[in-house]
């Protein structure tokens, strides 16, 4: 193939923007994945914009997607802004690392988030989803409407503190102290900076910037303190470096040949904080929207959790797991349906060429992912809720099933090392909920919308909780 053959950048259709400042005023908003899926329409699975001038290529293509995530960590990096605010405010963790520093830090965080080691963080998540249970059955005898996606964030808070390192919050139960409202300023200020067409705070901090400064020094204080006691703690415990009690614990049990510096451990444990809480939270938030306008698929993930824990209010082994496939498949249909991470951001370090396509080094590249989710082409009946497609039993060979279009953690060398913990703590409060309770939406379905603020969630999600009939 010659290089007249190629489709460049510049060839690419683009939709209509403004004449300076391109696409930027459209993109500006709080459903900025719908309007890249609105221009997959108007422009096809690949083209171009750009935002005050910075051009960006984004592909809906799951293919041409699929390539770029193979090639990574090689051939293309994350979109260099995102490295570039996090270690801005302190973190160098394996999500913003690249290259060789990411190769050397990946085994052992992959190693920390194994299955083995979610098995044995399991208690942890047992605790939390017994605390919210009781919470929400509270909520059900005084009939109290609920902001799921609120009370959800605080159960993934709850859990991922305790995980990543030993500290114990009651969230849940409305018992805020400082830790969690510093996180609470650090993570939408981290969307903010990112997504920011010019960094105004590196020469003029405003009230909010000087928060962000003060909560982030007071969560590195905190985390700092906690490194010095969990490796207090293995010294004087020796069986913690079998059965680690935490994700700090086991990072530093597994750091063995790459000796992690104290600053790249704390990059890690941030990190873990910054992807485990919104992603895991809002998909249960999206899978409780479809479960209450499904009141029969509420009744068989039901009668599953009788039939593998019977009178148990909870499933109280890890293994439980396991046999709560339909939980499962309701996990993985609201994730197919409604992804908390619609967009990748990426950028490419050469030359490269996908598909055809001939993208210069420093290209910034938008992967659009729901597109290819919500396809006929990929799935049939694409834009139902249909949890049962994920039922090996339910899958019959003449309906299209593309589960290899899925990306909720990623894909290739750099898929999320937290699959196995977000995916665990999904299925055990899907079954758990559905176990003891019937939902109801307070609102039309129409009037909760989907909203982006670094990962999408359900805005006025309101749920009333009946006991179980």
């Amino acid at each position: 193939m010659t290089d007249n053959e190629f489709i460049s950048v510049k060839s690419l259709k683009s939709p209509k923007g403004a004449f300076i400042l391109g696409h930027l005023p459209q993109f500006n908003t709080y459903n900025k994945h719908q309007v890249l899926e609105r221009w997959v329409e108007e422009s096809g699975e690949l083209f171009k914009i750009h935002f005050v001038g910075k051009e960006f290529v984004v592909s809906a293509n799951p293919d041409f997607n699929n390539k770029v995530l193979r090639m990574r960590p090689d051939t293309f990096k994350r979109f260099s802004k995102i490295d570039e605010v996090l270690k801005e405010m302190g973190v160098d963790g394996v999500f913003n690392a690249e290259g060789d520093v990411w190769k050397r830090q990946r085994k052992p965080i992959a190693d920390a988030l194994s299955v083995k080691n979610v098995k044995a963080f399991y208690p942890i998540i047992l605790d939390k989803t017994e605390t919210i249970l009781e919470k929400f059955k509270r909520y059900s005898e005084n009939e109290t409407v609920v902001d799921v996606q609120k009370e959800f964030m605080a159960f993934t808070i709850d859990i991922t503190t305790e995980i990543a390192f030993g500290h114990k919050l009651d969230t849940i139960n409305n018992k805020s102290n400082g830790f969690q409202k510093h996180l609470e300023v650090i993570f939408p200020m981290i969307n903010s900076r990112v997504t920011a067409p010019f960094p105004i705070w590196r020469y003029f901090k405003k009230e909010k910037d000087k928060t962000l400064d003060r909560s982030l020094k007071s969560i590195e204080k905190v985390i700092y303190e906690f490194i010095d006691d969990a490796k207090n703690r293995i010294e004087e415990n020796p069986k913690l470096k079998e059965e680690p009690s935490n994700f700090l614990e086991a990072l530093l049990v597994e750091n063995k040949d790459v000796k992690f510096t104290d600053k790249e451990i704390y990059g890690n444990v941030f990190t873990m904080l910054l992807a485990g809480e919104d992603t895991t939270s809002n998909s249960l938030s999206w899978a409780v929207f479809y479960l209450a306008q499904h009141q029969e698929i509420v009744a068989e993930v039901r009668d599953e959790a009788k039939v593998v824990y019977g009178a148990k209010d909870v499933p109280s082994t890890y293994e439980d797991i396991e046999s709560l496939k339909f939980a499962n498949a309701i996990a993985q249909e609201a994730m197919r349906l409604k992804p908390t991470t619609p967009q990748l951001y990426l950028e490419s370090k050469e030359d490269v060429v996908v598909n055809n396509v001939s993208i210069p080094k420093g290209t910034s590249i938008i992967l659009q992912n729901k597109v290819a989710q919500t396809e006929e082409g990929n799935f049939s009946n694409a834009n139902a809720f249909e949890p049962e497609r994920w039922m090996a039993s339910e899958c019959p060979m003449h309906k299209k099933h593309s589960p290899n279009v899925m990306r909720a953690f990623g894909g290739g060398a750099r898929y999320c090392p937290g699959m196995h913990l977000a995916k665990s703590e999904m299925i055990v409060l899907i079954s758990t909920l559905c176990k003891h309770f019937d939902f109801k939406l307070e609102v039309k379905p129409e009037e909760i919308r989907e909203r982006f603020e670094f990962t999408m969630y359900p805005e006025n999600l309101k749920v009333t909780l009946m006991p179980a009939r």
